[in-house]
């Protein structure tokens, strides 16, 4: 099963109560606020407790031709709570915290563990029965436009297509994993609609809090702080309503031959997003298009990629979202390609291109329903191995939404 490639041609310019969702933001943003919210969106702060949080679980199911010949299939039931809350200590100053934990059915017991450090436990975030604080920050505002967080916290640089919150370098916390970023981000919300971060996330010497894939390493001290700049306008600009550019700066952490003792370079990239939707209108049915490009220059070579050639640090999507096709029921397509040498997106992995189908139903009264169907396939064959690596997996994932507060 092979798509035929698709050409990105886009031009970008600089009470406790379950909690709506399928309503849209008041910018007109179609996509869901549990996927595109982080610990720095709110533009000010206000006295009092906040209490939130959420519950998805999610029933997954997959098959996988293995590279050295060999097939696995397995169907896993799990879920991740995630509770937490923020308090306003004054007009210009709040804190938070947030525990978030994941059980999954599987050859390992559930074991409750709470754990806190600096890189995440596993590839993709925290093990099966692991609990930790995904935030415990403090927000500081200096004037309405200018903010500050500080601590552990959620970030998210995300194109918003609808039916998917797709990210080619930075989503924490996507699907049911548990990941985030410790460090600082600096938010300035500009009065022409563009808002610009700045994000300085430390690493520990075993990895990330984030999912990064290797050969991207952090064991030099000089790749312990990594750097993150992006800038985005979700105000509606004829049928444009999402315009965003970043640039991710990870130096000393790339091992160009994949050997920790080997050589060692900055890896950089830098992503573009262009979301559209017709009619302009935040209800009825209507269609929501986006598509996402991003280049790594600098990537691994054939033996630290472990392919025929040096890594491709191109990547790309395209995300189709027919809106309120039926009332509150949603459908999309999404369709990638990422290069061997692209190292930073946890929905997309390297040397590889995958097609998903997807459903939603987002009923004021219930909570957010979700299935979908995706393929991946390998773009190159590694090299001594049998065949590329594809792999079918389908969802049904619920997500509950809940929230008290007594400002």
């Amino acid at each position: 099963m092979r798509s035929a490639a698709l050409l990105f041609c886009a031009a970008l310019l600089f009470s406790c109560q379950i909690v709506s969702r399928a309503e849209t933001d008041e910018d007109g943003d179609d996509t869901a606020d549990v996927d595109t919210e982080t610990t720095a969106d709110r533009d000010e702060a206000v006295r009092g407790l906040l209490i939130r949080g959420d519950f998805r679980p999610i029933l997954d199911t997959f098959h996988v031709d293995e590279r050295d010949g060999s097939e696995d299939s397995e169907t896993i039931l799990g879920a991740r709570l995630r509770v937490g809350g923020d308090f306003g200590l004054t007009e210009k100053l709040r804190v938070g915290a947030r525990v978030a934990g994941v059980g999954l059915t599987g050859p390992d017991d559930f074991d409750p563990e709470f754990v806190f450090q600096v890189a995440s436990p596993a590839p993709n975030g925290l093990e099966n029965g692991q609990f930790t604080f995904d935030e415990l920050y403090v927000h500081a505002y200096r004037t309405d436009q200018f903010s500050l967080v500080a601590g552990r916290m959620q970030t998210r640089f995300v194109l918003r297509s609808g039916v998917w919150a797709r990210s080619l370098d930075r989503v924490d916390s996507n699907n049911v994993n548990v990941t985030w970023t410790d460090g600082i981000q600096a938010t300035y919300r500009a009065t022409n609609g563009w808002n610009t971060s700045f994000i300085l996330q430390r690493n520990a010497s075993d990895g990330s809090g984030g999912i990064r894939y290797e050969p991207l390493d952090f064991d030099d001290s000089a790749a312990r702080n990594t750097y993150f700049v992006g800038a985005e306008n979700i105000e509606s600009w004829g049928l444009v309503v999402q315009r965003a550019f970043d640039v991710s700066y990870l130096p000393s952490s790339l091992l160009e031959d994949g050997d920790p003792d080997g050589r060692r370079a900055d890896y950089w990239a830098v992503v573009g997003r262009l979301a559209l939707r017709w009619p302009q209108r935040p209800t009825g049915t209507r269609l929501r298009g986006g598509a996402e490009i991003g280049y790594a220059p600098n990537t691994q070579t054939a033996e630290g990629a472990n392919l025929e050639r040096d890594a491709d640090g191109l990547a790309w999507n395209v995300v189709v979202s027919l809106m309120d096709f039926i009332p509150t029921h949603n459908i999309g397509v999404n369709y990638g390609r990422v290069g061997a040498g692209w190292l930073l997106s946890p929905q997309f992995r390297p040397n590889e291109e995958q097609l998903e189908f997807r459903y939603q139903w987002r009923n004021p009264r219930w909570p957010l329903v979700e299935a979908r169907i995706r393929w991946r396939e390998d773009l190159e064959q590694p090299v001594e191995t049998q065949r590329k690596r594809d792999t079918l997996d389908a969802f049904l994932r619920l997500t509950w939404e809940f929230g008290k507060s007594d400002r």
